[in-house]
């Protein structure tokens, strides 16, 4: 096991960049999971937009409702009234929504020809919009029960359409399935696993397999009574070890932060997903082993691992969420590990119950990244071993073993 204890005795004249490097991806890992959970969250949040009135009716019951029933949706702005000052508010997105109260407003306000409210809303503002669609149902409530009653003090209508409109449902959710479902932030830190995942594994092994291809160490080793089998062999199980231990501590690191999470997860959930993830890291390690045969600088490590993760992280749905692809993007995403990845992944956070087994889905998803692993783990052994002899690895340099 010569080779093997070599491969350490290279990562450890790299350890203290390695640390870093993983230190700062386990740390972005995180970062890229609140941020995209911020952006996904399914929590409703009313928004308040900021309005502005302008009366020139003078204070009728009917207004003075509009303008508090507004003040308890959003927040006033308050303008001269005068076009300059208004316009420049509009262009420069102070206030959202603006309404020009005409005079004769409240008198006509039952007639079958009322006047109508003049509104200006920012353009592309949703809180505009969302502004101008109380005031419809405020006119229209108040419309409609001075109507019914046209008896009734327009003050004391007033206050009760302001009341009905204020009133809110009380929303309970309840589960119905056996299983409990996956929170979105650790549905989504299992996403962005696989992008940090493979980072960490290219930058560990492609420092031994650069020190291995040194000319000098490639010379010595084809002179050595070891074959290319064993020699192989041994830098696969430093591989796999060293990816094995990446995914434990991205795994780890999951269950500190997330902790709360799992309280209430159902554990066949968990199983499953930590499944799915180490079979992407066997993934992970075949394209690292490949992509280091052709790194033969640490110049071009960094390049290279950043290229091959983000590409294929893009382009498998880790950053951008498979149903936001296009159909062109996603026929040649059907090509990539990291699309079965975010498949079977996707596949398990919708599980609701197990009375059925676990969809065959999930079992194709796994059995796909386990095919791309075996067919790139074959190409990087077969390359591995002809690139030895080729004339290149035989120019001058150092080799990092040397004393």
């Amino acid at each position: 096991m010569r080779v093997f204890k070599a491969c350490f005795q290279v990562m450890s004249r790299k350890m203290g960049a390695l640390a870093i490097y993983v230190v700062i991806f386990m740390a972005l890992s995180v970062l890229l999971t609140d941020m995209s959970a911020q952006q996904l969250s399914t929590d409703f949040t009313a928004e308040k937009p900021t309005f502005t009135i302008i009366d020139r009716d003078g204070d009728t019951p009917i207004t003075q409702g509009l303008r508090r029933y507004l003040s308890q949706n959003g927040t006033e702005v308050p303008l001269k009234d005068e076009i300059q000052v208004l316009q420049d508010a509009t262009f420069y997105r102070a206030s959202d929504y603006i309404v020009i109260i005409p005079q004769g407003f409240a008198a006509s306000f039952l007639t079958a020809a009322p006047l109508q409210l003049q509104t200006v809303t920012t353009p592309n503002s949703a809180r505009g919009y969302y502004a101008d669609s109380l005031v419809s149902q405020y006119l229209q409530m108040v419309r409609s029960s001075l109507l019914a009653d046209p008896g009734a003090d327009p003050a004391q209508v007033v206050e009760t359409a302001i009341s009905d409109l204020g009133q809110h449902v009380q929303v309970t959710t309840r589960q119905f399935g056996e299983a409990q479902p996956v929170s979105e932030s650790y549905h989504i830190f299992f996403r962005m696993q696989s992008y940090i995942l493979m980072v960490m594994v290219m930058l560990c092994l492609s420092t031994v397999t650069i020190a291995f291809g040194r000319p000098d160490l490639r010379r010595r080793n084809l002179c050595s009574p070891m074959n290319a089998g064993r020699l192989n062999g041994q830098l696969s199980l430093y591989s796999l070890i060293i990816s094995l231990f990446c995914w434990l501590l991205l795994t780890l690191l999951g269950f500190v932060v997330y902790r709360r999470d799992l309280a209430v997860l159902d554990m066949r959930l968990l199983g499953l997903m930590l499944l799915n993830a180490l079979v992407f890291t066997l993934v992970a390690m075949a394209i690292s082993m490949l992509a280091g045969i052709f790194m033969k600088s640490p110049n071009t490590q960094n390049a290279v691992a950043n290229f091959v993760s983000l590409g294929l992280s893009f382009l498998g749905g880790v950053f951008v969420p498979l149903e936001y692809l296009g159909q062109g993007m996603l026929a040649v995403a059907h090509f990539t590990p990291t699309y079965w990845y975010s498949v079977a992944l996707n596949r398990i956070c919708k599980i609701s119950s197990f009375s059925g087994g676990v969809p065959v889905e999930i079992w194709q998803a796994m059995g796909v990244q386990l095919g791309f692993a075996a067919a790139l783990l074959c190409i990087a052994l077969v390359m591995a071993k002809y690139a030895g002899r080729s004339e290149r690895a035989l120019q001058q340099s150092h080799t990092e073993l040397q004393n």
